[in-house]
């Protein structure tokens, strides 16, 4: 999705005329009499506005192209009302919405002449109230003069927000550009279903009104069971077919899901870098308070308490003579249980850290987040069965929230990659909706939904108590953060081990980005005051005074904070800037980060640990004069402008890309060099 989305803007970009046709087509398509109902007209501005915002497409021929299109639009809808009067209500398919043109003519008797310019942005009736005003013969100046005023203002509205839409992705992507793009194709996706369910319930449904019933009718006068099964489940007076057409919509697409992660694991997938830097990142924010917390919630999801507490709702369901829901709920949890170690000894993946024997030493799927999905999962679904709505919801927001809360301590202890717990809960996902489908039509067992509702928290609760109490002490040590820091001596680093340091830098998603240009073994406190007098300074801190200068258009380039980058998962240890007055545009500056590598330097007696750091140009773009933000305009500098290449036994490396990496060390005692 996000190749796809980079390189219809990019196309866009470099189309600006083609842009322009799409705009006045949209516009003017929308304002069409009925037509626009099908013509996504916001979808296409409010991206125009936003590849205006990232600076792709011209604002002032965007705008006069959009304003024409609406008003032409707008125009020919009034001429045909105003030439074909009420035979409209004739004209076919024009007659099939006879229900949208009477709400067209009332909010024109509401509004009088007001209504042309109101009713362009109001939905449902938008599409036929310039046609109404020629219906029934409203003046064609004085309906020109406000279809122009309405077109302004019409234009302007979807513009608009587009516009703001792309400067925040602009300054999304200069912290992460997989992250932009991400962001921008969940708008259209969002976009796009907010379309396709507009177009079912405004036009199509309109074309066939009595479809649904007549496919209905067919199957249920067939006598095969199939027949009968499906005109049951589409019959919409059956209050159990919405949820099992749910079932099924997340069976269909958790599934893909699961194997699609399984595919994506693979060595040098972007996953697996992913992996790594969250890894890293969680590592480094942890805590001592952190640890007892994340400790003691996946105790309570930990194999023993969820083998105990299955047990305890199996026997109950029996008891209750739940026969068909109990044994599906037993072959759910065995069929699971034996699942995740086959595919775990099938994809031999190994773990962040050395825990359990045999399959369990293996990684992926998680068990912790597999096997609680399925059982607090279909417990979920047993005592959500025939609630009301709010009901439901409440029910399976905190079962969601109780197992995500273990799967995430699963990758905050560093026993899992973030991949494992995702595929594990697609995997369970998959199988509470499997299970959801074949149980919830069944209406002859009753299971005491508030006694297996108390048994399941009272269960969890002493189960889950009596295990994290009795295990905590050496689970802490169990899962104590580990320090693996590869050692290497000064002259094994400056001759060839330079190279195994990352070329570029990670991002959590596992992309790679900038070109990392310095590896400083020291402290990087030392560097900065060395820096400092060569006119960097350190990075504004990020408060709610610093950030209010995104805000203001005319913020200098050195008061604006540096966007946060991190490394592998690892946040900067050093942030330099330096205003670049030599630079074009003028407002403009270096941005030089540090961070921590899992390397450290032997040299002599001193013991130093290694940073890999990347140096940026960054330009100072100001979009509509109102706002400020840093804009990469280079990735890595010229040697020349690297401010480690001048300190003293700095040496200097050449990739095979043609990248320079400067290599430097901390002082050997506690004199700074003379500048």
């Amino acid at each position: 999705m996000t190749a796809i989305l980079e390189n219809l803007v990019n196309f866009i970009g470099d189309n600006p005329g083609l842009a322009g046709i799409i705009c006045f087509a949209a516009a003017m398509g929308e304002a069409l009499f009925i037509i626009g109902l099908v013509v996504p007209s916001t979808v296409v501005l409010v991206g125009a506005g936003t590849l205006i915002g990232l600076g792709k497409l011209d604002p002032l021929s965007i705008f006069i192209w959009t304003t024409v299109g609406a008003t032409l639009g707008d125009a020919v809808s009034y001429w045909f009302g105003y030439f074909y009067k009420d035979h409209v209500r004739k004209i076919w398919p024009l007659s099939r919405y006879g229900s949208l043109l009477d709400r067209g003519e009332e909010f024109f008797k509401l509004h009088g002449g007001k209504s042309v310019f109101i009713g362009r942005f109001v939905p449902g009736v938008k599409s036929v109230v310039p046609g109404i005003a020629g219906m029934v013969g409203m003046n064609a100046t004085r309906f020109t003069l406000i279809n122009i005023a309405s077109a302004l203002a019409w234009t302007l509205a979807h513009l608009g927000p587009g516009i703001l839409a792309g400067s925040a992705l602009d300054a999304i992507g200069q912290v992460s550009g997989r992250l932009a793009f991400v962001v921008g194709g969940l708008c259209v996706v969002t976009f796009l279903v907010i379309m396709l369910g507009r177009w079912l319930i405004l036009i199509i449904m309109p074309l066939f009104p009595n479809a649904h019933a007549a496919i209905v009718g067919y199957f249920s006068r067939r006598s095969d069971r199939l027949s009968q099964w499906i005109a049951e489940v589409f019959d919409p007076q059956n209050p159990r077919s919405a949820g099992m057409l749910i079932s099924a919509a997340f069976l269909l697409a958790s599934m893909p899901l699961f194997f699609w992660f399984i595919g994506e694991i693979a060595p040098g997938e972007p996953m697996v870098r992913a992996d790594v830097a969250i890894l890293n990142m969680f590592d480094s924010l942890r805590s001592p308070i952190g640890d007892k917390l994340m400790v003691t919630i996946t105790q309570f999801g930990d194999g023993i308490v969820v083998t105990l507490v299955a047990a305890v709702i199996t026997a109950y369901l029996f008891a209750r003579k739940a026969w068909r829901r109990g044994t599906g709920f037993l072959i759910a949890m065995a069929g699971t249980a034996l699942f995740v170690p086959v595919v775990k000894v099938l994809l031999q993946r190994s773990r962040p850290m050395d825990l359990y024997a045999g399959a369990e030493m293996l990684s992926v799927p998680s068990g912790h987040a597999t096997l609680n999905t399925v059982l607090f999962g279909i417990c979920a679904v047993l005592i959500a069965h025939e609630r009301s709505r709010w009901a439901k919801a409440g029910i399976f927001s905190l079962t969601a929230i109780y197992i995500i809360a273990i799967g995430f301590s699963r990758v905050y202890l560093g026993a899992h990659w973030l991949s494992d717990v995702l595929a594990g809960l697609l995997f369970g996902t998959a199988m509470v909706a499997a299970f959801a489908f074949v149980f919830s039509p069944i209406h002859n067992e009753k299971v005491g939904r508030l006694t297996l509702t108390g048994l399941i928290v009272v269960s969890v609760a002493a189960i889950g108590t009596w295990h994290a109490m009795a295990t905590l002490p050496s689970a802490l040590e169990t899962y104590a953060p580990r320090s693996e820091r590869t050692l290497m001596t000064a002259s094994t680093w400056r001759s060839f081990a330079w190279a195994q340091l990352p070329a570029k830098r990670i991002e959590l998603s596992g992309d790679t980005q900038e070109p990392l240009v310095i590896q400083y073994a020291g402290d990087p406190q030392r560097l900065s005051a060395v820096l400092q007098r060569k006119g960097w300074r350190e990075a504004p801190e990020w408060s709610l005074t610093s950030a209010s200068g995104f805000v203001v258009g005319q913020t200098p380039a050195e008061d604006l904070p540096a966007l946060p980058r991190t490394q592998n998962g690892r946040q900067p240890e050093l942030t330099l800037i330096r205003k670049d007055d030599d630079g074009v545009p003028n407002d403009s500056r270096w941005v030089l980060r540090l961070w921590p590598s899992r390397y450290a330097v032997l040299d002599g007696p001193r013991l130093l640990p290694l940073f890999t750091g990347s140096v940026l140009h960054e330009e100072i773009v100001r979009p509509m004069g109102e706002f400020s933000g840093p804009k990469i305009d280079r990735q890595a500098p010229d040697l020349k402008d690297n401010p480690v290449a001048d300190l003293d036994g700095a040496l200097t490396r050449e990739r095979e890309n043609g990248t320079d990496v400067v290599l430097a060390v901390e002082p050997p005692n506690n004199t700074l060099p003379a500048q």
